[in-house]
Formats: structure tokens, sequence, C-alpha cells
């Protein structure tokens, strides 16, 4: 025998009991000469190992060689139809798992490249197409990529160093080096060659802004150093590193010290001299206010260089300086993020996010002797401790007018916006960039599952938190919900949305024909029916209405490259087995109605309440002699312009809330049939509302509800009837992600096209507030600290006239 015998290949190739020894299947699939020696080690780990088939394949899937585990699943008889399903399942989450790392990563090294101006980008295709077959493969080629990149980098950074040390021997500015060597380290190395070129880079980024030092390697303590400002005579030689670099320095720490008179004139002393310190001169003494446990005034600058600004525009931020007998964090509700400042006050280390920010004194002193960018500073002290909202706006569309709609623009507020909230660097905001695409409404949750507290003292690595993403189950159902909600209504375009996603990776052009095959591959006999053509094509049009799809239209569909469409892929065969399921069901609760494109019954009737066409189809579908044809014109007359509400409605009249309201659930649940509808309310509750306004406003309260807490493991929607002397009170509550929207800024939801369920919405609840009104009725949103302990979601609170 040779070392690399072609006949036990070729017997080895074709025994059966290959199956239970992964090593052995690697070797022989790589179709590259394999010793003897290797395929006696190969089997003897076999052997070691004890492997069944089933656990074999589960290590080739987990150990990312998906070619090999697809011919194994192919061959193997072993197998039973159960484990094989189990299999399939897990190497489609495994493969989509690996591809979404691959372009992450690759998209990292690209971002790298085009920062430093360097040409050493991997090629995407080619490993994307590697990384459907071998991932150990993929991570060989993909070390060769970073180390040529690192060369690469290595190379133009050490000559940007050397042109750095001869323009500081020329008498080059200090600070224009420092910010130089800022973005060295960085890796933008093309910002750094402009700045020694120019004396300045296009649009800096926060990199150029070299973070604080900190005290845990101090050997002096804030106290001790204060001491040494104020009296010359007890500096030892290391008071340098501590001198301020200007008089507003030295002045806002003598300031701090006299805050222990404890009275509003030393409190208006220390706000004046920490505007002045902040570059803001010339303002008039703000007035100073006695509240409990201190102080109230105000400062301004922190928000005064150009990058920060369009976070804060008036520029004004409240102050609270705490007496002597406060020492902890105050609790004012003052509608906004404000500052805190005390001689007893701390700020911690990794604070619960909350509105109140303490500045403490170790940040003065360190503040005071830097040469430039305080305000960003300061900023990046206090936005470590208030809430995201203060950066974001407190909602998608909020967070979308903050990035605007040029890519360039967004990428670099973003980078802002991740720094100075403490969420990570560069890194982190390209990984979110990649992860979310162009979605406003999953860049904003991933945003919000960084600022978590779990997140913010345990793990402090933004890049590895948003990486890892799909590992936290509980997220990863909330970004799928995100991500479907302008298509939850639609079964045929949830089909189209994952055989999309089955039939090719994102960035990959996909065709109706191609889904209609990746469709009937998954779900085999449920995609029989001819009828389901026609759905899926107008469902597939709809995916237009997704941020995350770059193009849609009835005959393809281009889906964005991003990271969570790469992990959804992966369980793309099982989840749209579920939908072509609920398609199925759909259609044939559809044909049991003779076709209709309503249901006697169907809750969606209740949205056109207030057409006099509702009346005839009524009619229409009850005739056992309607034509097809008469009942589509019908339904064509009834559901033409439903969202526009024409003049002179008949709204006024009487009805029964309670009444209504119960007769509307039958309805309902046939609608959500998971979902349950609890309903309180007296046995007698007459309003001042026609039954058909009556019947609308409820329509589209309790259909935003239900929309809202679909993707709950236990969705719950709650009416509360309440008698209010000379009105009814309904509260609607349901146990959804709640509004996304700033504490005090709900109402906009009120706004005629405003939603985050994609186009074509946002006017139910500008339609029942409108209809509410024009009985003298109201539609608010209650406030969040009055919220139910379980129905922690939404919560909005209809007012109607009694009769």
């Amino acid at each position: 025998m040779t070392d690399t015998d072609d006949s036990l290949r070729s017997l080895l190739a074709v025994w059966p009991g290959r199956f239970r020894f992964p090593r052995l299947l690697t070797a022989l699939s790589d179709g590259r000469p394999v010793s003897l020696e290797d395929l006696a080690l190969a089997g003897l780990e076999g052997i070691a190992g004890d492997h069944d088939e089933f656990r074999a394949c589960s290590g080739l899937i987990q150990a990312g060689e998906f070619q090999v585990a697809e011919e194994m699943l192919a061959e193997c008889q072993a197998l039973d139809a159960a484990q094989t399903e189990d299999l399939r399942t897990r190497l489609g989450r495994r493969r989509g798992e690996c591809l979404q790392t691959l372009l992450g990563k690759v998209q990292q090294l690209v971002d790298r490249a085009s920062a430093a101006d360097v040409d050493a980008v991997p090629e995407r295709d080619a490993l994307t197409a590697l990384c459907a077959r071998s991932w150990p493969q993929v991570e060989e080629r993909l070390r060769a990529d970073e180390d040529a990149l690192e060369d690469a980098l290595k190379k133009k950074r050490d000559a940007l160093r050397a042109r750095c040390e001869e323009a500081a021997a020329q008498g080059v500015d200090p600070e224009a080096l420092g910010a130089a060597e800022a973005l060295l380290k960085a890796g933008q190395l093309r910002a750094a060659a402009l700045l020694l070129d120019n004396g300045s880079s296009p649009r800096p980024g926060p990199e150029v802004v070299p973070p604080l030092r900190g005290w845990s390697r101090a050997a002096e303590t804030p106290a001790e150093v204060l001491k040494w400002h104020l009296n010359p005579l007890v500096r030892p030689m290391s008071y340098d590193r501590w001198r301020p670099v200007s008089p507003s320095g030295q002045e806002l720490l003598e300031a701090y010290d006299a805050l222990a008179d404890d009275n509003e004139s030393a409190v208006a002393q220390f706000a004046q001299a920490l505007t002045e310190f902040l570059g803001v001169v010339g303002r008039p003494a703000p007035p100073v206010h006695r509240v409990e446990g201190g102080y109230l005034t105000a400062i301004t600058g922190v928000f005064a260089e150009t990058e920060t600004a369009r976070f804060w525009p008036t520029g004004s931020v409240e102050l609270f300086v705490a007496d002597a007998e406060t020492t902890h964090r105050p609790e004012l509700d003052l509608r906004q993020p404000y500052v805190a400042v005390g001689r007893a006050l701390q700020a911690a280390a990794f604070p619960e996010r909350t509105a109140c920010a303490v500045l403490d004194l170790g940040h003065l002193v360190e503040l005071v002797t830097l040469q430039g960018h305080v305000p960003v500073q300061l900023l990046r002290v206090l936005g470590r401790q208030w809430p995201l909202d203060a950066f974001t706006g407190g909602s998608a569309a909020s967070l979308e007018a903050l990035l605007g709609v040029d890519p360039g623009e967004r990428w670099h507020v973003l980078r802002w916006m991740v720094d100075l909230a403490g969420l990570g660097d560069l890194t982190t905001a390209d990984a979110l960039t990649f992860q979310a695409g162009p979605d406003m409404a999953l860049l904003h949750l991933f945003l919000e599952f960084l600022a978590r507290p779990k997140v913010s003292s345990q793990q402090r690595d933004g890049f590895a938190v948003v990486r890892e993403w799909a590992k936290d189950s509980s997220f990863a159902r909330r970004v799928e919900h995100v991500t479907l909600t302008p298509i939850a209504d639609s079964a045929a375009a949830q089909v189209a949305f994952w055989a999309g996603l089955s039939a090719a990776v994102p960035g990959q052009q996909v065709t109706f024909e191609e889904i209609l095959l990746s469709a009937a591959s998954v779900a085999g006999d449920g995609m029989a029916d001819d009828g389901h053509e026609a759905e899926v094509r107008r469902g597939l049009a709809r995916l237009a209405a997704l941020p995350v799809v770059d193009r849609a239209d009835a005959d393809e569909v281009l889906f964005h490259r991003c990271g969570v469409l790469l992990v959804l892929g992966g369980d793309a065969d099982r989840k749209l087995e579920k939908a072509v399921a609920r398609l199925a069901e759909e259609t044939a609760a559809l044909g049991a109605g003779q076709n209709l494109l309503f249901g006697p019954e169907d809750w969606q009737l209740y949205r056109y309440a207030l057409r006099p066409e509702l009346g005839n189809y009524r009619q229409l579908a009850a005739a056992a002699t309607a034509t097809p044809e008469e009942l589509s014109a019908a339904a064509e007359a009834l559901t033409v312009t439903a969202d526009e509400l024409r003049a002179g409605l008949p709204v006024e009249g009487e009805a029964d809330l309670a009444e209504t309201l119960r007769a509307m659930k039958d309805s309902f649940t046939t609608k959500y049939a998971k979902m349950e509808l609890q309903i309180h309310a007296p046995d007698s509750c007459p309003v001042g509302v026609s039954a058909a306004g009556l019947q609308r406003i409820l329509y589209e309260l309790l259909t935003n509800a239900a929309e809202a807490c679909a993707g709950h493991g236990d969705p719950t929607v709650r009416a509360t009837v309440v008698p209010l002397g000379a009105e009814f009170a309904v509260d609607i509550q349901d146990n959804g992600p709640g509004l996304a929207y700033a504490e005090g800024t709900e109402h906009i939801v009120f706004r005629k096209g405003e939603s985050t369920r994609g186009s074509d919405r946002g006017t139910g609840l500008y339609t029942a507030r409108r209809l509410a009104r024009d009985v003298d009725g109201d539609l608010v949103v209650r406030s969040r600290v009055l919220g139910h302990p379980v129905l922690q979601g939404a919560h909005f609170r209809l007012l109607l006239p009694s009769a």
C-alpha cells in the first residue's frame, strides 16, 4: 500500500459506517490526497468519540463543515425523518451565524482599509461562496486577509508617525499633533494624513478626542489635588501634571471649593464659572432656586461644539447643586436630563442610567488640565449616566431625523452618538450599521440593547455585544418582531419574506419564481394550490414597505445585506413552513366564506363601520345569489380610500360601550386567535356617539394594541371601562414593547402618518382621536408612572361623554 492508497480511499468513501466518523468524512470530502496515517488518526478519533450518526452530523455542523454535513444528510440511511429535519434546521442556523460573522468581519476590514486609505480589501463574494461549504477554510482565508491588512496599516502608520516626529521638531502645535496621534491610534490614517498636510481633517469624529485618564492608576486623590490648587505652599513636584491650562480652570476649582458655604451666591458663582470654563462668556449669571436637598440653576456650553450641538439645540442644561446633607443623586422631575454637583456626591463606575448625571471632583480636576475639546469630555462624563434618549430623541423617528439620509453623514453622527453615550467606539458604530442596515427602528432597538445597565456593567465591549446579539433569545425575538412589523398583517408577505431569505443570501436579487420554488421545497403540499401564487405575488410587492429591503415589486426582491437578515435567514426554512401554513389557513377560511374578501363577521369590517357602502356589502354577502363579480365590486367600493374621513360623518348619536365591546370580542379573537382580549365594564355604559363611530374608534385602538403585542409570548389586550361622572373612560392596555417615544413626547403618536409599522400606516390613532373629539371626547396616552404591573406596553385612555 502507498501512503495515499486510492483503493482504500475508494473503499472508505462507500463504507456505510463512515458516517460515525466526522473527521474521516471531512478528510474524504477534501478532494486532496490523504495519508494512511491521517486516515488512521481520523478513525481512532471517531472510535474514541463513540459517535452515533446524529452526534457526528451535529459535530460537523457546529464545526462549520457544511458541505460535508449536507452530503451526510443526503446519503446517510441511519437517520430518521425527525433527526434529519432537526439537523437541517441546525445546519441552516449555523450557516447563517457563520455568514453573519463573515460579512461583519469583512465589512470591518473594508472599513479599516478605507479609513486608512490602503488597498487591502478581502474578496467578499469568494469568501461568501466558501462560507456555504466550510467555515474553517473561511477562517484561514480571513486570517491571511487580516495579516495582509495589518502589514499595510503598519507601514502607513510608521510613515505617519515619522512625519509627526518631524513636525514636532519643527514646532508644530502640540494640540494638532495630539489629535493626529489619536487618529493614528483609532486607525483613521487618512484623516491623520490630511491633518498633517492641511492642519485639519474633514469632519473629525470623536476619535480625535483622547479619553480622560481616570483615577485608577493615580497616586493622588481628587481631594489632595484640590488642596494643591488652592494652596501653592503645599504643591509637590507632581503638581505640574495637574496644573490648569487656563485661568478659567483655576476659577472653576475655587468656585467648587466655595460650595461649602451652602448659599445661593456660591451656587451662582459656580454655575457661572463652569459656563465660562466651557467657553461661553458674557452670559448673565443664571437664577438660582432653592429646592429640596440643594439648589437648582443652569449652565450653558455642554453642547457647545459643532458635532454635539445637534443633540441639544437649546444649549442650556439644568444644574442641581447639592447641600452638605445630600449624599445621593436626587430624583427631580425636570422632564429632561440634568447635571448634579455636590461635595458629597460621587459618580458610580457603572451607573444606572437616570436623568441625573453626577459631575464629581475627580472629573473637574481632570477637565481643567485639558488642552481642548473640554465640552466633549464633559459630555462623555454625563452621557454615560444619562438615558439614551438624550442622544436619540427617544424614538426611531427622532433618531432618523438626527442621523439624516446620507449614509456617510448617518455613520458620522452615529459615531458621536455611540461615543458620547458610552456605548463603544468606532468598531461598535460599524457593527451597529452592519447589523441594522437602513432600518431606523432596528438601529434604535440595538442602541437600547447596548444601553441596558446589565450590558454596561458586565460587558464593556460594545462591538462584541452587538455582534453576538442573536445569543440573547429574548432580544432576538424582539429583533424579528420589529423587522416584520410592517408586514405583520399579511401571511402572503411573510411567505415571500422567508422564502426570499431561504432562496439566496441578502444582497442577491431573488425572483418571484425562485420564491415560489423555495416555498414549495419547504412547504411541499402546502403550496400546491395555484391560487396562492397571486397572493404571494402581492405579498412580494409589499416587501417594499420593509426598510431592510432595497427594492421590491411583484417580480423580484433585493434584500439589504445586513447582519439581522443574515441571522434570520439561518432559520428561514422553519419560519417559511409556519408562514405557508398560516397562509393556507387564511385561504381556507376565505374559501369557506364563498371566497369573500371579508367574511360576514370579519374583524376588518369594523374599519369600514362609517362607510355607507358597508350595508350594501353585508346584503350581498348574505345573499345566496350574489355572484363573485358583484362581491368583488362591492368590496372594492367599500375599501377604497378607507382611511379618509368624509365630511358630515354620522358620529353623533348614542351607543352602549359595554355592549359594543362584548359584541366585537368574537371577531377580535377570531382575527387574533392566540391573543386574549379582557373586557372589564359595567353592565350598561351609554355614551354620546353613534354605534358606527364607536365601532370605528374601538377598532383602531384594539387593532393597534393587538399589533403591538403580537410578538409577545402571551399576548394580552385589556379594555377597562370606568364611569367618571359626566363621561366614561376606556383604558386600552397591552403587554407589548410600549410606545417608542420619550416620556413627555408620546403625543407624536397621534400625528397623521406617524408610524413605525411601514408605509401607508399611521392613520389609525389619528382617526380615533379625531372621532372622539368630534363628540366632545378625547384620546390620550396615560403616564408610564401609572402603568400596569403586568400590561407594561402602551396605555391609551379614551374619554366619551355619557349619553
